[in-house]
């Protein structure tokens, strides 16, 4: 058996107008409509709700129960519609962000700035996160919105959350510049297998970058033995500055540290960077601008 809220305002509205023929007009449907539906909920209920006699119909004592029920039933609909007007109203102009470093410094601000101008009451927040935690933070709704990455794996996502993919970001090898391969030409591609007796500043064993470059050292016949590992490529390129390290910094990550060189790697790396956003994102409409504003900023990265 099945009540329906409609079977319980149908009711309520019975026993508040005190007729069948009042339920309709206050319904807007017609008396034999509400006869065939008041028969229908009878038949699937199978006792009688209710009661029709020559001083007219009146609810049965089963009727009277289910009345009482549509009156809280009704008011906590009320109170579930007031509840989403409220919060459309109050977070509309809050917008909760999360990005990985180099994404929060490089490709947020000019968004943000536009971002700003178009709604000088936004409520903006920014939360530093790792490059793959921000669609579990997304699909959890702790943010509105995250900026992440992809080194090469395939990112996955539970079904509330959609991926749009903003740019690919080229892997660069910084080089100490008495390194005996820094005197090549600017557009002079290296190789990895010449880097094989360096010592690597790259990320964490075991995190996507890392394995990246694992992965792709193995293809170029190299064991990567010596590393200094970090999360923070400006830690990385600190490393290469100080000449005791190379390192492996996607593009927009490059600060062009001082007694250092960049060069193109060679095989060819990038990572893929994606904004996470809400499937459906009526009650966060800012999280669609902002994507729009990044797109729009989005650098050529090749």
């Amino acid at each position: 058996m099945e009540i329906t809220s409609g079977q319980l305002g149908l009711v309520r509205a019975i026993s508040e107008s005190g007729s069948l023929a009042r339920a309709a007009w206050v319904l807007g449907i017609s008396a034999p409509a509400v006869s065939q539906q008041i028969a229908r909920m009878e038949d699937e209920i199978g006792a009688a709700v209710v009661e029709r006699g020559a001083r007219g119909t009146r609810l049965t004592e089963l009727g009277e129960l289910l009345a009482a029920h549509a009156v809280r039933v009704g008011a906590a609909l009320d109170e579930t519609k007031d509840a989403v007007a409220g919060y459309l109203g109050e977070h509309s102009l809050r917008l909760r962000i999360g990005a990985f470093p180099s994404a929060a410094v490089n490709l947020l601000p000019e968004a943000l700035t536009a971002l700003r101008y178009r709604h000088p009451d936004v409520e903006l927040s920014i939360t530093e996160l790792l490059s793959d935690s921000g669609p579990d933070q997304v699909a959890s709704g702790e943010l509105d919105i995250a900026i992440t990455a992809s080194y090469g794996q395939r990112l996955s996502c539970e079904p509330n959350v959609r991926l749009e993919h903003l740019c690919a970001d080229p892997i660069r090898v910084v080089l100490p510049d008495d390194h005996r391969l820094a005197d090549r030409s600017d557009d002079e591609a290296v190789a990895m297998s010449d880097l094989g007796q360096d010592v690597w500043a790259c990320g964490v064993a075991g995190r996507p970058a890392r394995s990246q470059l694992e992965a792709a050292a193995a293809r170029s016949g190299v064991t990567v033995r010596k590393t200094f590992q970090t999360e923070s490529y400006d830690v990385a390129q600190a490393l290469t500055s100080s000449g005791v390290a190379v390192a492996f910094v996607p593009e927009i990550a490059l600060v062009r540290a001082k007694r250092t060189r960049t060069r193109r790697l060679i095989p060819e790396l990038d990572r893929d960077i994606y904004v996470a956003l809400p499937s459906t994102t009526d009650h966060v409409a800012l999280a669609t601008e902002l994507l729009t504003l990044l797109r729009k900023g989005e650098r050529p990265v090749r």
